[in-house]
């Protein structure tokens, strides 16, 4: 009786030492990134420096594009000289159109020797509001344009974000591995629910092809080894640029690669 008194005794020692140890130290969370509350009375110039802002970190455009510059190897076209550009790209429709087009309804328009793949920005992972997008064609428009967007400009396209997180093939579009792909905007690059190729390869018989060791190595270290047809350094920056690695926690590298071997492409 005594000793299972004692035994008793230490157990709950031990659990409550390592509860109290689990309250104190601190914990990663990772928050999805907050929408920008934008004035109406802002001007076109102030609206041009917060579109860059965006397009540089929420919107995450410089994991595929450029601006300025023609390195090979690019996923999507260079942004340099669009604001010019965008007028002439289809005929009968102006600037502001063609990159409200561009931006809600990407695979619309794709310039020659590229690939769709792009997504909406209006839409989980990204989810730009209607200002932020306003935003994002202002500053679009003065790369080699004169800018003329106002918070005022009425586009032809009206949906502010839609709430959604895609079900992928296993059905646990709901789960909470998949809810990090979402977090973590890798739906941005992939596409988790068909063979379709997107900026990356497409995941969606990831785990008929990998093994959980080589699916471990391709997130930590994604240039190890590069699938044929794609470019090296893409997934790094994008990673590097949302902080993913200062972010994930041990366990969610875990559901991430159990959620990803559970892919068998079925």
């Amino acid at each position: 009786m005594k000793n299972g008194l004692k035994i008793f005794t230490f157990v709950l020692g031990v659990l409550l030492f390592y509860s109290y140890v689990g309250q104190t130290v601190p914990q990663k969370i990772t928050y999805p990134p907050e929408s920008m509350d934008l004035s109406g009375d802002m001007t076109t110039a102030e609206l041009v420096t917060v579109g860059e802002e965006i397009v540089a970190e929420k919107g995450t455009c410089l994991g595929c594009h450029t601006v300025g510059s023609q390195a090979s190897g690019l996923r999507f076209p260079d942004l340099g000289g669009i604001g010019g550009a965008a007028s002439t790209r289809i005929e009968g429709m102006s600037d502001v159109e063609y990159l409200a087009q561009s931006l809600y309804d990407p695979d619309t328009y794709i310039v020659d020797g590229f690939h769709p793949g792009m997504p909406a920005i209006n839409r989980p992972p990204i989810g730009l509001t209607r200002q932020e997008i306003l935003a994002v064609i202002a500053y679009l428009q003065s790369l080699g344009g004169e800018p003329s967007v106002t918070l005022q400009t009425v586009l032809s396209y009206h949906s502010e974000s839609a709430a959604t997180v895609p079900v992928v093939a296993d059905g646990t579009g709901g789960s909470a591995a998949a809810a990090l792909f979402t977090t973590y905007l890798c739906t941005t690059c992939h596409v988790i629910d068909s063979p379709a190729r997107g900026v990356g390869p497409s995941l969606y018989d990831v785990g008929a092809r990998l093994s959980p060791a080589q699916i471990r190595e391709s997130i930590l270290d994604p240039d190890a080894t590069i699938t044929e047809g794609y470019a090296p350094g893409v997934m790094k920056a994008t990673l590097d640029a949302i902080g993913f690695y200062d972010k994930v926690t041990d366990e969610e590298l875990v559901s991430f690669i159990d959620f990803l071997t559970s892919l068998g492409g079925e």
